[in-house]
């Protein structure tokens, strides 16, 4: 198992930093110290030619005595030219003389300078060059000579590459010292910025670990970095829709308890009342059987909701889109209001066009206009007024708006952002519906969303509310126009006949 501290981002993060910095010098003590004495007498000898060839060019000027000098004296060489008699015409240390012994101006050693021009000439290219090594003084010559085109002059070259011994020593004793300091320094830096990297999200964890524990009112600070910033605004997000995904929570609790609690209770009253009373009495035996079924039916119908809303938030219902007639769907739900639910004191009318075909899942379409009509007459006028449910489709090119409006109360501007939350009260004092769930609002609002239409409701206080939706148009099936072009023969036929 691994020791905790070194798992940390800080310890890795000043691990990295170190290594960097080791990397580095092992990389310039390379360089310096092992790969110095090579790269010292390559650039001596490249050098060397170099000079060579400023000579050359400069071999016919009055004042090239002077040159030759300045450059040996500069660049610590012994330069010759001599004639390809191999006669010595210039030496830059003022010797004379075939065969003499040389010496160099930067220390006292000697060469023998006999033969170097035969050596030229014999060579291919009419140049040579090469190193002597004297033991005796553990030194090395480059020697470099070529013969000056156009002219009967040779040009020789000496300098010494010695090694570098002692500049090596210096370097490493300097090197060592600066390893040291510099892995002090790039300790204590790496220290720093992983404790200032590393804090932060030290931080957002012990937060993370609170938010966990329920405790939504947490706060995520930022770092003063962009990548640690927007890390802190998407937590201190997710702690508020946390916060109010909560409080839903716990009102859907509460109202499905409550929900739950008051047919559970008249269920249970009312069969106590068979037992004990009017088991042998039918009249009021049918009469309290009757609420217990009413009772039974409310929690059907809340359970299936909750299952509905459940399934289309959790993505599991999926759309079945097919073209229908819409106008048959609109006057079918209208008439079941009529026919089964009895509806007393309350008049629907229904404004659409014939055979208007539209596009949509027609089974949770079915649902929708369901959910609304009923929350429209649960929520219009009272027992003294008529209940007047306008139920309307229009076009708008390849739009078709559906509108349930109703003489209600209204809902106010500040409500109607939130009319479409599961049990939410427009009104405090509003006492729900039998028949409703406080879900069918919500339901409405996820079919509506998962169709990918436009929705919404318009009120005014003391005048009444406007649900609307829109679906996509569509125009007439093949069949449906076969059909009515048959009916239209049938009546021609008729009126013929006539």
């Amino acid at each position: 198992m691994k020791n905790k501290k070194t798992n940390t981002l800080t310890f890795k993060l000043w691990v990295y930093f170190v290594s960097f910095a080791v990397a580095l010098f092992i990389i310039l003590w390379f360089m310096q110290v092992i790969f110095l004495q090579s790269y010292y007498s390559s650039m001596k000898k490249s050098e060397t030619i170099s000079l060579a060839l400023e000579i050359e060019e400069k071999i016919n000027d009055d004042d090239i005595k002077d040159v030759i000098d300045k450059i040996a004296y500069k660049n610590a060489l012994s330069i010759w030219v001599f004639d390809t008699d191999n006669n010595l015409i210039y030496s830059s240390n003022n010797s004379s003389g075939q065969g003499t012994i040389t010496q160099l101006p930067t220390r006292p050693l000697s060469i023998d300078t006999t033969g170097i021009v035969d050596k030229i000439l014999e060579s291919s290219n009419q140049k040579v060059s090469y190193t002597l090594k004297i033991d005796r003084f553990k030194t090395e010559l480059f020697v470099y000579g070529k013969v000056i085109p156009d002219t009967n002059l040779c040009l020789v070259l000496v300098s010494s590459i010695d090694p570098i011994d002692a500049t090596t020593s210096v370097l490493q004793s300097q090197l060592v010292y600066v390893t040291i300091i510099a892995l002090l320094i790039s300790s204590i830096i790496s220290v720093f910025l992983s404790i200032r990297i590393s804090k932060p999200i030290t931080d957002m964890t012990i937060s993370a670990q609170k938010l966990a524990k329920g405790n939504y009112n947490v706060k995520f600070e930022k770092a003063g970095y962009k990548e640690m910033d927007d890390l802190a605004d998407t937590l201190n997000f997710t702690a508020s829709e946390f916060s109010k995904t909560d409080k839903i929570r716990k009102e859907l609790i509460a109202n499905v308890s409550h929900d739950l609690r008051t047919p559970l209770t008249m269920i249970k009253a009312y069969s106590e009342m068979i037992r004990d009373l009017s088991g042998d009495n039918k009249e009021k035996r049918e009469e309290h059987l009757q609420v217990i079924i009413d009772e039974t039916d409310r929690l059907t119908r809340l359970v299936n909701d909750m299952m509905d809303l459940s399934k289309i938030e959790s993505g599991f219902a999926t759309l079945t889109k097919e073209k229908f007639n819409y106008t048959e769907v609109l006057e079918k739900t209208i008439e079941n209001f009529k026919v089964l639910h009895q509806v007393e004191n309350c008049k629907i009318t229904l404004e659409t066009p014939k055979d208007l075909y539209v596009v949509a899942d027609k089974t949770k379409i079915e649902r929708v206009l369901y959910n609304l009509i009923s929350n429209a007459i649960n929520h219009s006028g009272d027992i003294d007024n008529m209940k007047n449910i306008i139920v309307k489709a229009s076009v708008n090119g390849k739009i078709v708006r559906t509108e349930v409006i109703d003489n209600g109360v209204g809902i106010k501007k500040e409500d109607i952002a939130h009319i479409w939350d599961r049990y939410y009260k427009v009104n405090k004092n509003f006492k729900r519906s039998d028949t409703g769930s406080g879900l069918g609002l919500s339901i409405v609002k996820d079919i509506l969303i998962a169709h990918n239409v436009n929705y919404g409701v318009n009120s005014e206080v003391g005048k009444g509310t406007d649900f609307w939706f829109d679906l996509e148009r569509s125009s007439k099936s093949k069949e449906s126009k076969e059909k009515n072009k048959n009916k239209e023969d049938i009546n021609n036929e008729k009126e013929s006949k006539e």
